[in-house]
């Protein structure tokens, strides 16, 4: 789709042949809305899968958003100035959270600087934020922890617009399903709420404002708590605590008032690590019947509901007993590096600790390959590791644990550059 100006034509008339009653001239004003606007791929029905460029992707995306309701001239609006940016699909597959080591990228996240600044932007906004934690029972630090990783305190909402963002990852990186019913969602906002899709600048992945919301996210969840008539993430703060706690008490189960997103602990000898992960809830009594103490050496506390123990670097490094809490922040962002990030961010913020524990910061970091490697392998070896993609999440660690029994090494899920070597000793099956 694009614009089209009509040139018209002056026509001079003879002197010698003037009529009494020349035509008269077309109207002056806006060209007509059905002038303006072609729609080329009006059999296009569905969300496009295949394309033959980026231009028709976007103009198959467009018919199909208009044969579902979208007005003409808002599509028009909002693709107008769309351009493909191969960047953006390099950025999607390079997501620092899920491929740098966990104390690199929380020595980034929870710098020291970051903690002055939010500091500092606490005492700024202090008033709403801890009104809004009491309006909705969360706790202050997680909402400063959250604004700190995503946007920098409002210093990064990112600077591309959402609808090329979306279209970039729906034609480049083949998530066509996710961009579609995303740049649906921002569709809706802009007619919904009347926002110039002008101002929805946001980052590489879609996510808008200070809390970096997907526009599914702020059709669901997005509040408007200073009554303005729409939500409005980018320039009213009240607005974006307020979304920022209802996402959290609302996504994915709730959230528990009075309850630490974590607790750094200290694991026995002879701790069984297979029990370590995610999904493997278990009452905290269970944790002290084997010896699990705080990383101060003090009985764990009281803790409502179940809770698991994670090692995100293995047996070698810190560990963390985490609660639903912890769980309601994975909603925001599914990375137990962001969500610890987070947690600490916020800790720090309002005057706690780090982590204590050290991190085995001499482990040799795997690169992309190697990692694609590692899957590829214990997919060999008869191991469910999902998708070979490099991102060694929860099947990729069960599946290093079912090897890591087989060697007779600590079932702690975590995959360094000796498991890979154990890996390449395997003979073949």
């Amino acid at each position: 789709m694009r614009k089209f100006a009509i040139v018209g034509a002056l026509l001079v008339l003879s002197a010698c042949a003037a009529a009494p009653n020349p035509a008269p001239l077309p109207p002056s004003g806006p060209i007509p809305v059905a002038d303006r606007y072609a729609f080329t791929k009006l059999d296009q029905k569905t969300c496009p899968t295949e394309a033959k460029s980026f231009a028709d992707w976007v103009e198959r995306y467009e018919a199909f958003a208009y044969k579902g309701g979208q007005p003409k001239e808002l599509i028009a609006d909002a693709f107008e100035n769309v351009k493909e940016n191969p960047s953006i699909t390099v950025k999607q597959s390079k997501q620092p959270e899920f491929v740098t080591p966990v104390w690199t990228y929380l020595s980034k996240a929870v710098s020291d600087d970051r903690v002055a600044r939010g500091q500092q932007q606490y005492a700024l906004n202090r008033a709403v934020v801890d009104a809004t934690a009491r309006q909705y029972g969360v706790d202050s630090g997680t909402l400063m922890g959250i604004w700190g990783i995503e946007t920098d305190f409002g210093r990064n909402f990112g600077d591309v617009n959402v609808f090329e963002a979306l279209s970039n990852l729906g034609y480049g990186a083949k998530r066509t399903d996710f961009a579609c019913s995303e740049m649906t969602a921002a569709l809706t906002i802009a007619n919904r709420d009347r926002i110039p899709v002008s101002k929805m600048i946001g980052s590489w992945a879609g996510a808008m404002g200070h809390s970096q919301f997907l526009p599914s996210n702020y059709l669901q969840l997005a509040v408007d708590a200073d009554r303005s008539g729409a939500p409005d993430l980018w320039t009213s703060m009240p607005d974006v605590f307020a979304s920022t706690a209802n996402h959290l008490t609302k996504a994915g189960g709730g959230w528990l008032t009075g309850v630490p997103a974590f607790v750094e602990v200290k694991l026995p000898l002879g701790f069984p690590y297979q029990q370590a992960e995610l999904d493997l809830e278990q009452p905290v009594a269970h944790w002290r019947q084997l010896g699990v103490k705080t990383v101060g050496g003090m009985p764990l506390p009281e803790l409502p509901g179940g809770t698991a123990i994670i090692v995100l670097a293995g047996w070698k490094g810190p560990a963390f007993l985490i609660t639903k809490n912890f769980k309601a922040i994975l909603r925001y962002n599914n990375s137990t590096s962001y969500a610890l990030s987070v947690a600490y961010l916020g800790q720090r913020i309002l005057g706690g600790p780090g982590v204590q524990a050290a991190w085995p910061t001499s482990e040799p970091a795997l690169n992309l390959a190697e990692r694609e490697e590692i899957q590829t392998r214990l997919a060999a070896q008869g191991y469910d590791v999902g998708k070979v993609d490099g991102v060694l999440g929860l099947k990729t660690r069960k599946a290093v644990r079912l090897f890591q029994a087989k060697i007779a090494v600590p079932q702690d899920g975590y995959a360094n550059k000796a498991l890979l070597l154990a890996l390449r000793s395997q003979p073949s099956v």
